[in-house]
């Protein structure tokens, strides 16, 4: 967005084997993004691989000094720092990096969307019917991500399912948002069947299928990959959107996470709306 000051952490720009920097460097410039009063977006230049390594570190130092409410912007393994913002009791956005804003057109509604909600305007997307949908309308606090690291922080202290819990306990419903890139069928089916038997799937009031960017249907398996997550939610009665444009692909629209969330999914469409975030970031001076 034109005009905002921006700050680059010391040491994003760096290269330390297939990290930026050492655990201890990349967990100090995270603290220092989320504790600092200046700062009201935090925008990740990549989803790659390490933030397990240290977001413990993470949430020690931002309790330690204390969270500026900041809203952090990414996807893929940033799905571990939107699960530490959720626990700040923050909101977060699921959306596109350095990357894809360098080289997306102006115009692209990936990048027009996510300013909408920098602006503090909330978000409302129509998208094309999919025959696996389940029609129906379901509300609540968005939450999600990347399946596999949902996955695969599962039993920690930032396990979906304890974001779901705290919502019941609010009086809150949760609608779940999940997508992946590059996984074997078999493995997205233990996949969804893990979120199947750890009660995630049971606690939820709509689901959200994204994008499952080079996941290659398996016919040994005797069904489409989307067809495999259809059937381990069939016994629940709430409303399924399938091919949701977000995830690993350009056409990534952005998803505000913590924010109350609707779904209305109909014969004809399906409908995703998202409160506004609060941040409203106007143009200054840097």
């Amino acid at each position: 967005m034109e005009g905002l000051a921006v700050t680059i952490a010391a040491h994003a720009c760096g290269k330390w084997g297939r990290y930026a920097a050492t655990p201890e460097q990349r967990a100090t410039d995270a603290v220092d993004a989320l504790t600092d009063k200046k700062v009201g977006l935090v925008l990740c230049s990549r989803g790659g691989y390490g933030m397990q390594q240290i977001i413990d570190r993470i949430e020690q130092g931002v309790r330690t000094r204390g969270y500026n409410g900041a809203a952090v912007c990414g996807f893929s393994d940033i799905t571990e720092l939107h699960q530490l913002i959720a626990r700040l009791g923050g909101s977060s956005i699921h959306g596109i990096m350095c990357k894809p804003i360098a080289t997306l057109p102006d115009d692209a509604q990936p990048w027009q969307a996510l300013r909408q909600i920098l602006r503090g305007e909330a978000c409302d997307y129509t998208v094309e019917p999919d025959a696996l949908n389940r029609q129906g309308e379901a509300q609540g606090i968005l939450r999600g991500g990347n399946m596999a690291v949902l996955c695969g922080l599962s039993g920690t202290a930032y396990d979906i399912r304890r974001l779901i819990d705290a919502d019941r306990e609010a009086g809150r419903q949760t609608l779940l948002f999940i997508e992946d890139v590059g996984e074997h069928h078999y493995k997205i089916d233990r996949m969804i069947h893990q979120l199947r038997l750890s009660g995630v799937l049971e606690r939820i009031s709509g689901l959200i299928v994204g994008q499952f960017a080079d996941c290659e249907d398996d016919e040994q398996m005797g069904c489409t990959l989307m067809e495999s997550i259809a059937q381990v939610v069939k016994g629940y009665d709430y409303p399924v959107l399938f091919g949701f444009p977000a995830g690993h692909v350009a056409y990534n629209l952005p998803l505000v996470f913590g924010a109350e969330a609707k779904m209305e999914v109909t014969k004809k469409a399906g409908r995703v709306t998202c409160s506004a975030l609060p941040l409203g970031l106007e143009p200054r001076t840097p």
